[in-house]
C-alpha cells in the first residue's frame, strides 16, 4: 500500500546556477515567501520547495506525487550535480528537512535511504573538491602552478586540498584562517597575491568581484552561486553552467547519469513496495516504536552531555538505527516471519525505558526468522 500522502507531495523547482547577485537575492526571497513552512534545498545548482499544498508559484519546473519523491531521491544521490554522485548534496539535503515532521519527514526518509542505496551502483564517489578537474579541463589549463582559493568554507577547503592532490602551490584567502595548513591571507589582500589559477568559493554576500584585479591569473574558476567573478574582457572564466553543459556532451558521463537514474528509480519503488503505513501492522509497530525509542535516547544522550551538537548526535543515531531496522525488517518480511514481528511489536510497546549503564551487545543476526 502507497502512502497516502504521496498523491499531494509537490515539489517547485528553480535552476539557480550561475545567477548574479541580484537575480539569487530576488529569486530566494520568492521562493521563501511563496512556500512558507516548507523544506527548502539549496543548492550551488538549484533552488527546490517540497511540500502538499496546491501551489501557483511561477516555478518553471513542478511535480507531483512519485515524480515529485523521485525528485527528491535524484536530487539527494547527486544525480543533478555537477559532479555526478557528488556526497555534499545529502547534507543540503537534511538540512533543508531537519524540521521535517509527519508526511514530510516521512518523503525525506523514503528518498534519502534510496539515494543511499542507489549511490552504491557508482564506480566511486566524489566530492566537490573534484570540481577543480572538471574546470581545468574545459581550460585546457596545466594541473600546477600556484593556485589562490578564495573563501575558507567547506567547499574552499575541499578545492584547496584537491589543488593540493593535483600539485599546485595553494594559498587560501578569507576573512578567518581556516587552520587547514594552507598558507593563508586576508581576503583584502588576495589580489596582491601571486596566483596562476583563481578559484571563488564566496558565500552568497560576499559580491561579485572583477577578475582584472589579480593580474598575472591566467584561469578563473567560479563555484559560487551567485557567481564570484563578473564577466570581463580578456579572462578566461569557468563558471558552474558551462561545466553542467560539458558534462550533457560527454558519452561516458551521459552512461553513469543513466545507471544512476536506474538505480534510484529502483531503489525508491523497492522502498514504496514495502512501506507499512499503518501502524496497526506488526512491522509498522515495530518500527514505530523503534523511531519512538531512538527519540527518547537522543533525549537523554542530550541531557546527559548539555554541549554536545543535537544535529550531529541525532543524525548518528539516525543513522546507525536506519541500518540496524533495514538489516531486521528485511528478515522479518521473509515468508513466515509475521508471528516473529508481532512478537518484536509487542516486546518494543511494553519496554521500559532503556537503562543508563552499559549495554551487552546481542550476537549477530536474528534467530529463528527464516521458515
Amino acid at each position: 500500500m502507497l502512502p497516502s500522502w504521496l498523491p499531494d507531495f509537490r515539489v517547485c523547482a528553480w535552476r539557480s546556477v550561475s545567477l548574479d547577485a541580484v537575480s539569487m537575492a530576488a529569486l530566494s526571497r520568492q521562493v521563501d515567501s511563496d512556500h512558507p513552512g516548507e523544506a527548502i534545498i539549496r543548492s550551488c545548482q538549484r533552488l527546490e520547495a517540497y511540500g502538499f499544498d496546491p501551489c501557483t508559484c511561477g516555478a518553471p519546473v513542478r511535480l507531483t506525487g512519485r515524480a515529485a519523491l523521485g525528485r527528491l531521491a535524484a536530487i539527494a544521490a547527486g544525480l543533478d550535480s555537477v559532479l555526478l554522485g557528488e556526497v555534499q548534496i545529502v547534507g543540503q539535503v537534511r538540512a533543508a528537512f531537519r524540521d521535517a515532521r509527519g508526511p514530510l519527514r516521512a518523503a525525506a526518509d523514503l528518498a534519502l535511504a534510496a539515494a543511499r542505496e542507489a549511490r552504491e551502483a557508482l564506480p566511486a564517489q566524489r566530492h566537490a573538491g573534484h570540481l577543480l578537474d572538471r574546470a581545468l579541463s574545459i581550460a585546457s589549463a596545466p594541473r600546477n602552478g600556484r593556485l589562490l582559493v578564495l573563501g575558507t568554507g567547506a567547499l574552499g577547503r575541499l578545492i584547496a586540498s584537491r589543488g593540493a592532490e593535483l600539485g599546485f602551490q595553494v594559498t587560501m584567502a578569507g576573512r578567518r584562517d581556516p587552520g587547514s595548513g594552507f598558507p593563508f591571507v586576508p581576503l583584502a589582500e588576495a589580489p596582491r597575491t601571486s596566483a596562476d589559477v583563481v578559484a571563488g568559493c564566496l558565500g552568497s554576500g560576499a559580491g561579485a568581484v572583477d577578475p582584472r584585479v589579480f593580474t598575472p591569473a591566467r584561469l578563473f574558476i567560479d563555484l559560487g552561486t551567485p557567481r564570484n567573478f563578473r564577466d570581463s574582457p580578456g579572462a578566461t572564466v569557468v563558471t558552474l553552467a558551462q561545466m553542467l553543459d560539458d558534462e550533457a556532451q560527454r558519452p561516458h558521463a551521459a552512461a553513469l547519469r543513466a545507471r544512476l537514474r536506474e538505480a534510484v528509480e529502483a531503489a525508491l519503488d523497492r522502498r514504496l513496495n514495502s512501506v507499512t503505513e499503518d501502524a496497526r501492522h506488526p512491522i509498522g509497530r515495530f518500527r514505530l516504536a523503534a523511531e519512538q525509542a531512538r527519540r527518547a535516547a537522543l533525549e537523554r544522550a542530550l541531557a546527559r552531555h548539555p554541549g554536545a551538537d543535537r544535529d550531529t548526535v541525532d543524525r548518528a543515531l539516525r543513522t546507525a538505527v536506519n541500518r540496524f531496522l533495514h538489516r531486521v525488517t528485511v528478515e522479518l518480511r521473509c515468508p513466515g516471519n509475521l508471528n516473529l514481528a508481532e512478537c518484536l511489536a509487542d516486546a518494543m510497546d511494553d519496554a521500559s525505558p532503556l537503562p543508563t549503564g552499559r549495554i551487552q551487545p546481542e550476537p549477530a543476526g536474528i534467530a529463528g526468522t527464516r521458515s
